[in-house]
């Protein structure tokens, strides 16, 4: 739904079948035949784990702020922005903080967090607010308001001034894309397959053996048959074969073509759920198809953090100044991630390189010291001009012969 100025445009803006299933609780329905909310979703073996890997990276990268003087980035030690993440209220770390946020960003599409201010205008606290309970809206004059539920525990409306608005991908510009409501169809068929799974390995004939009788059974008899073939149902009797009167036994060697296309059915929507994420499967200790993202780890994590994280980071590191940094210092403000813990080589191909760095003069020993987490140390801080190569416009000093 597109924009118009003749009216506010809601995030709930949804088909009556999914507005009535989201009032009650239940969430979207799926083709399938169940209804996908955050909760339901998250029971999903491939999805619990796309959210927890993106959302547990993301919050244990050391986080840096950077303020511009004079055309020059230089990192900002004790930032109030810092101190406020460290410590963004009375229960929760920066870790549970983040990896909340991302975590309902990446389901839901939209992330919020309340701003608590003191008398001076400064945030002073971040309280949670989960997704479900917020409805952002856009007003005829262009600006946002945040309807909160009292399911959260803060209700009202509310501007930007007291709501933290993170979006994840979206084609509408004020709000993100819910991954859950857009994706229901393939979640609800993974989940279907569990259940079917749970189902048939609780109450199915666990056997590749078959038994074929010389006449019909009825009355007692077919009862006791009954009573028979139910002591081998189940996967505790996987495997063992009935010894029955009058019957012969055949046995079938191989997979069944129906355990052959549930098997195949289950790799297709782990792919697809990881594919909706962005995750690589070798992060889901599935190293089947590792190929598409390279064929060494250092590679496929490299891969990764370009192609899947870098732009969650960059989302979140100009959300995070638009949302916490004063209006006027907001040009002169960057946050920047580190990840060079998870692109890093092997120590031998560390020291190769940053010697290579130190030698051309493009690193000092302290920026490299500061990769590998170790302190400055003196001197540290001099960049080395190589010895061929000359600034323009200056002359090489004598050298006495």
């Amino acid at each position: 739904m597109f924009l118009t100025a003749n009216r506010p445009v809601r995030v709930k803006d949804r088909n009556f079948a999914d507005t009535i299933a989201m009032l009650d609780g239940t969430g979207y329905k799926s083709g399938s035949g169940i209804y996908i909310n955050s909760d339901s979703a998250m029971r999903q073996s491939t999805v619990y784990a796309c959210v927890r890997v993106v959302s547990e990276i993301i919050a244990q990268l050391p986080i840096e702020v950077q303020t511009k003087s004079e055309g020059v980035w230089t990192k900002a030690e004790g930032h109030d922005l810092i101190g406020l993440l460290s410590e963004p209220n009375d229960w929760q770390t920066q870790h549970d903080l983040v990896s909340t946020l991302i975590a309902w960003s990446e389901m839901n599409g939209n992330g919020y967090l309340f701003k608590v201010r003191s008398g001076d205008g400064m945030v002073r606290q971040l309280l949670p607010l989960e997704s479900k309970c917020v409805d952002a809206e856009v007003q005829e004059n262009w600006t946002m308001e945040y309807t909160v539920g009292s399911d959260a525990g803060i209700s009202g409306t509310f501007n930007k001034d007291r709501i933290f608005h993170l979006r994840n991908f979206g084609t509408q510009g004020f709000v993100g894309l819910s991954t859950i409501g857009n994706h229901k169809e393939g979640i609800g068929l993974a989940l279907q397959l569990e259940k079917h799974a749970v189902s048939a390995y609780k109450n199915g004939l666990q056997s590749n053996k078959w038994i074929k009788m010389e006449a019909a059974l009825n009355g007692e008899p077919l009862e006791q048959f009954k009573k028979e073939i139910k002591k081998y149902q189940g996967a505790t009797a996987a495997g063992e074969m009935p010894v029955l009167s009058g019957a012969d036994i055949n046995e079938f060697n191989g997979v069944s073509q129906t355990d052959a296309q549930y098997i195949e059915s289950r790799k297709m929507q782990k792919q697809e759920i990881a594919s909706l994420f962005g995750v690589p499967l070798f992060l889901l200790n599935d190293t089947e198809k590792t190929t598409t993202w390279g064929t060494g780890l250092e590679q496929m994590s490299r891969s990764f953090i370009r192609f899947s994280l870098s732009p969650r980071l960059n989302r979140l590191g100009q959300t995070l100044v638009r949302e916490l940094i004063p209006e006027n210092d907001r040009q002169n403000t960057r946050v920047l991630f580190d990840t060079d813990q998870f692109t890093l080589g092997e120590f031998k191909d560390r020291m190769d390189g940053y010697r290579s760095g130190i030698e051309t003069g493009v690193l000092n020993p302290n920026e490299c010291r500061e990769v590998e987490g170790r302190n400055p140390r003196e001197g540290g801080e001099d960049y080395r001009q190589p010895a061929n190569i000359n600034i323009e416009g200056e002359q090489n000093e004598p050298q006495d012969i």
